[in-house]
């Protein structure tokens, strides 16, 4: 036996356990001055008051000095005390409160004192539980964002634990004794924690939402009873869910974008193909056109109404061009670029374009990072930036374009995707203009939306910016406000490379008749009329042309020709080969044969994402003959300078413009 500490006193909460803990065994003996004791009362012929027998018997033997010095000290000094001591003598130990009533002081000295013996094993135990769950339920408001408290019917704190708190600048019961209403700063019964409260302490629990600190908070109220069942208060506990919210929010913001950027992909397959298959038509209209000019040199009349057939076929070729580069399916060659010079290259041009009742002003960068990005396409963008903004001011006004470095520390949402951290270059386009409202914004970049009158607008100027950007590797954003003009920003990344010769904006191609030849050339084109347009361009000027409709005709004439083809001219998307699969099986037939790819798109059989890998030629469709023959000339002239410069180049195939 040892002695315990005593139990404090326990509120039980379940009838059953109160009645069973009242049916615990209860014995009182009488005890003289020797320790010699016998039961009076209780459960006098139970096991639980042998087992107290058995106890005073060790105590008069002086095998329990502690518990003999309880009895003595009671009959001396005729005080009544209470202990709680564990009987150790069965497996499990088992709990016992002892009372000793002694005697009255006037009482005969051999009086004896009543001792009273409850066995409370099952109450520790219930304690015991308590302890442990309150102290699990502690451990889980530690480490959840979350606390918990309760009320009493009054609305006044009785309790409030928990980790969550500190995110409330509150510490563990710092508002214990205040009222709910203080902290909301209103009495409104209809304010709806008011109103939860109020219907936990009728008998109602309840969830709400409410926001505290900067925080976004989760309540569920349940009443809080007593062990009778009456309503004494309300629990509550409180989830920090910011977050969540947060995490949700990221979602659908994310949901968004990844639906616009399939929309817009999806279009944009559509663009292109069509824009793929007008070229076919354009190539073929524009040359004859310009076969026809010629022939007609000598007739002002017809050659006036060609003249104005052409600029419709280029006006033609212009919406191709624009329904490719929204689509990403333009071929293009990217290069270091300052833009700060290419704003002040153009700055001049685009006051012509914006007219006089609109002041245009730059604010450039002096120390702009390089961009890598094609330079032709990047004017467009900025053309296409300023017109957007002249149109969008009624009457007089303003567009500023800036350029400057930013270096974003978190990711950062474009139209249709997002930037991740990183250095960029931006351009900026600001008006003064009209503003736009939240819903054009949703459309602005989709191909063919316009918010101007029938018939001025295409409305595929922004579309092919936006189509531009991204396939620069950019991004681009929109900022705006009806009646308080927009500002368009486009992001692209910073890169290592130096400015050199490439910064300079591309020579105008010259107007001179190009040259001719005597060399060979295979033409492979399964369109029938591009095919019979490129033979007569290339025949008129002296080359020795065959022309293939599919592959297998263009090889079997390869070996035909054995080794005399000087270059091969092939179209890339064809049935049963493509272009790229014939140039290696042609370089197997002769070694180091020039080829040249004609296309009307980007597509990924000679580009990754339209970008034209080094030492491969290629024309984009729609040409004119002059421009088909000038790059035949440039590509069987560079060959023949190389071959002079390094003897065995070019019989070694490196300059062939072939794709590994």
């Amino acid at each position: 036996m040892r002695a315990a500490s005593p139990g404090s006193p326990t509120s039980l909460s379940q009838p059953p356990l109160a009645a069973e803990l009242g049916r615990a065994p209860l014995v009182v003996f009488e005890v003289d001055g020797n320790l010699a004791g016998r039961p009076v009362s209780g459960d006098t012929d139970g096991a639980f008051c042998e087992a107290i027998g058995r106890l005073l018997s060790r105590c008069r033997q002086g095998q329990d000095e502690a518990l003999s010095e309880h009895y003595r000290t009671a009959l001396r000094e005729r005080s009544p005390s209470s202990f709680r001591l564990v009987l150790e003598e069965s497996a499990p130990a088992r709990f016992v409160d002892v009372t000793l009533v002694p005697p009255n002081p006037e009482a005969p000295a051999a009086a004896r004192l009543l001792a009273i013996f409850r066995d409370v094993t099952l109450q520790v135990q219930t304690e015991q539980k308590s302890h442990n769950d309150t102290q699990r339920l502690f451990a889980i408001l530690e480490q959840l964002p979350g606390f918990c408290y309760t009320v009493d019917r009054n609305l006044v704190f009785t309790s409030s634990e928990g980790a969550g708190l500190t995110h409330l600048n509150l510490t563990d019961g710092q508002v214990v004794g205040m009222r709910l209403p203080e902290l909301w700063g209103t009495e409104d019964l209809n304010y709806e924690p008011m109103a939860c409260h109020l219907r936990a302490l009728e008998g109602t629990p309840g969830t709400y939402r409410d926001s505290c600190m900067g925080r976004s908070l989760e309540y569920r109220i349940a009443p809080q009873r007593d062990t009778e069942g009456r309503i004494v208060g309300v629990t509550g506990v409180g989830v920090d869910v910011t977050e969540q919210e947060r995490a949700r929010e990221a979602q659908v913001k994310l949901t968004a974008q990844l639906r616009q950027a399939q929309k817009m992909e999806t279009v944009g397959r559509l663009a292109g193909g069509v824009a793929h298959d007008f070229n076919n038509f354009l190539t073929c209209i524009l040359g004859n056109l310009s076969l026809a000019a010629e022939a007609a040199q000598g007739d002002a009349r017809v050659a006036r109404h060609l003249s104005i057939a052409s600029a419709a076929a280029e006006s033609a070729a212009a919406l191709t061009r624009q329904l490719l580069a929204f689509g990403r399916k333009q071929v293009i060659v990217p290069r270091p670029l300052d833009l700060s010079s290419l704003v002040e290259r153009l700055q001049s041009m685009l006051k012509g374009l914006v007219g006089e009742r609109i002041s245009l002003r730059t604010r450039c960068h002096s120390a702009l990072w390089v961009v890598k990005a094609d330079p032709g396409q990047l004017e467009q963008v900025l053309v296409n930036l300023v017109v957007n903004a002249r149109d969008a001011i009624e009457a007089d006004g303003e567009i500023l374009i800036e350029t400057q470095n930013l270096e974003l520390d978190r990711p950062t949402s474009g139209v249709g995707s997002e930037l991740p951290p990183g250095k960029y270059v931006t351009l900026s386009v600001s008006d003064t203009g009209r503003g736009m409202s939240e819903l054009v914004r949703a459309k602005l970049f989709e191909p063919f939306f316009t918010t101007k009158e029938t018939g001025a607008g295409t409305g595929l100027g922004l579309s092919s910016v936006y189509g531009a950007i991204e396939q620069n590797g950019g991004g681009i954003s929109v900022e705006s406000e009806l009646g308080k003009g927009s500002t368009f920003r486009v992001f692209l990344p910073q890169v290592d490379d130096e400015l050199g010769q490439a910064e300079a904006p591309a020579a105008t191609p010259a107007t001179r008749e190009p040259r001719g030849g005597s060399e060979t050339i295979l033409l492979v084109e399964d369109d029938p009329l591009v095919l019979e347009l490129a033979e007569c361009a290339l025949q008129q000027l002296g080359y020795r042309v065959l022309p293939c409709s599919n592959p297998d005709d263009a090889l079997h004439a390869l070996g035909e020709a054995r080794g005399k083809v000087d270059l091969l001219l092939t179209d890339v998307v064809m049935p049963r080969m493509n272009g790229k699969e014939l140039a290696a099986r042609a370089g197997a037939l002769q070694e180091g044969v020039l080829v040249l790819y004609t296309s009307g798109y980007g597509e990924p059989i000679i580009s990754d994402q339209g970008v034209l890998p080094e030492h491969v030629h290629f024309i984009a469709k729609p040409y004119r003959p002059a421009e088909l023959c000038a790059k035949v000339r440039a590509i069987l002239d560079g060959r023949r300078l190389a071959a002079q410069l390094e003897p065995g180049l070019a019989a070694r195939g490196q300059l062939s413009g072939q794709l590994s």
